[in-house]
């Protein structure tokens, strides 16, 4: 590569790059960060377009840059305390050490001491020799150790609502406010037959009320902004994803139909009409993001918003973020008495399965992606979920089938017994073996959740009991970590309870 066009020439995270790297014997610098993420905008935009950092990279590195959206198995494994992430390996994928956001002035200085400290030891770690270390997050159970946590859970849960509750200006924890959705729909869900008391009743409501009438809210366009950055749910983080948004609409649908609040149902329909206008595909689907542009969102009108301009939109079509809005549509017309939502939810639902979809290999992660990237827990169980979802609604067998194949794909190829599945497939899953620490074993808490009720769905759909089992293994290999998560492991309560409705009295 040559420095004098003055930029730096990215390339993909393959296995080919890495043996560049290694056959070159250069340090891999590894650029993380999402679209919507301005951040990372602005760093790719003033220190890597530095003639100093361009030189020094383009000489002495192989650069490496990832969109964690699009590969979440690498982002998971290689984000270093949020983005961006500026992190260096070795030829072979070891994590070297790295940072977040660098000036150019310090990114050179950063360069410099990396180079030098490879250039000592080219060969630190070497994970085709080290064995993969175990993942904290998920420590072995064994099928006679791991159970369901049925009763304590409920009052782990309600303590944590309890503690964790921000009596000034609600919502959970003193600083930067964010929607706990599975925490809130776990409560909703849990308070139609528990006897629940007046403070926890309390609690839900108020937090809904901060969030639909907070600063998390876009007044103007509709849609929920990522997070608040203050106690009092103000200035938000504006860039708008669209896997939190459909969280948050089928949130507030189900809050509307529980608690009969027809102020929800019109949030609900407010992030509807956002994500149509702005971040639907004609051809079935729904763009990723829309970045922040805090100058934008400041004003007030639209027709102030039209004559500034709106920031970009990440049009990449992701099945898993897809499918989770797809199923939150199709919630949408039930309560918002809308046929539209569920006629977009199947053209969508059917357009990403079939245009990822291979015989064997499950669904893929993005619809038109070059290179193409398969075999990811997410796709399978998201995809899954919207299917159950348009069978539910529509009745027709063809929804019904594709996720027990799907289903059956995650167990061979994913399920590590008494520890839940993995993220990814074992093997390669983009044609190339996995790199780095892509080899060892993650075990995403929320998703073996998500899973399990997946499987108690296709076990009430189909009559059929291994189902049912496999969802009680699936759920209760997370016994021994949901409770360190603290509020998060409402993930756990929140596949209880739907697993528990499931089963009947």
């Amino acid at each position: 590569m040559s420095p004098e066009d003055g930029e730096i020439k990215w390339r993909d995270w393959t296995a080919s790059t890495f043996a560049f790297a290694a056959a070159e014997q250069k340090p891999v610098l590894l650029a993380i960060g999402p679209a919507w993420c301005r951040g990372t905008e602005e760093m790719h935009r003033v220190s890597y377009t530095d003639p100093d950092v361009v030189q020094v990279v383009t000489e002495q590195f192989v650069p490496v840059r990832v969109d964690p959206d699009r590969r979440p198995d690498i982002g998971e494994r290689y984000t270093l305390d949020g983005w961006p992430t500026t992190a260096f390996l070795t030829p072979s994928g070891v994590l070297l050490g790295g940072g977040g956001h660098l000036d150019p002035a310090r990114l050179i200085v950063v360069l410099r001491q990396v180079r030098a400290a490879f250039a000592a030891r080219p060969d630190a770690g070497n994970p085709e020799t080290d064995p993969p270390s175990r993942d904290d997050d998920a420590a072995p159970l064994g099928l006679a150790s791991a159970r369901l946590d049925a009763d304590a859970a409920g009052r782990w849960f309600d303590d944590q609502l309890r503690t964790r509750f921000d009596p000034t200006w609600a919502g959970f924890g003193p600083g930067p406010k964010r929607a706990h959705t599975s925490a809130l729909k776990a409560a909703l869900l849990r308070g139609r037959h528990a006897s629940s008391s007046g403070d926890l009743t309390d609690i839900v409501n108020r937090t809904l009320d901060a969030i639909a009438d907070g600063g998390l809210v876009d007044t103007v366009e509709g849609g929920f902004f990522r997070y608040c950055e203050q106690p009092d749910w103000s200035r938000p983080h504006v860039e708008k994803v669209l896997t939190p948004n459909a969280r948050l609409v089928d949130l507030f649908l189900t809050a509307s139909r529980i608690l009969g609040r027809s102020h929800y149902a019109k949030r609900a329909a407010d992030t509807i009409r956002f994500i149509h206008d702005t971040l639907s595909d004609a051809d079935g689907g729904f763009f990723a993001s829309q970045r922040a542009d805090p100058d934008y969102s400041a004003l007030t009108t639209t027709p102030e918003r039209e004559r500034h301009g709106a920031p970009p939109v990440d049009r990449s079509v992701y099945v898993d973020a897809t499918v989770t809005m797809a199923s939150a549509y199709v919630l949408g017309a039930a309560v918002l008495a809308d046929s539209s939502l569920l006629e977009f939810a199947a053209t969508a639902v059917d357009r990403v399965v079939m245009e990822t979809y291979a015989r064997g290999g499950g669904v893929g992660h993005v619809v038109n992606g070059r290179p193409p990237i398969r075999g990811l827990l997410s796709d399978q169980v998201a995809a899954s979920a919207a299917l159950l979802d348009l069978y539910e609604a529509s009745g027709q067998d063809v929804y019904l089938d594709m996720p027990q194949e799907l289903m059956a794909y995650c167990q061979q190829e994913m399920w590590d017994e008494g520890d839940g599945f993995r993220d990814r497939i074992r093997g390669s899953s983009d044609h190339s073996p996995p790199i780095g620490l892509l080899r060892e074993p993650h075990r995403p808490f929320a998703l073996n959740c998500d899973a399990a009720v997946v499987l108690g769905r296709l076990a009430a759909l189909t009559d059929q009991t291994h189902y049912r089992e496999q969802a009680l293994r699936v759920l209760a290999s997370q016994t021994s970590v949901y409770q360190a998560r603290g509020l998060d492991g409402a993930d756990y309560i929140l596949a209880l309870e739907q697993l528990q409705t499931l089963a009947g009295p």
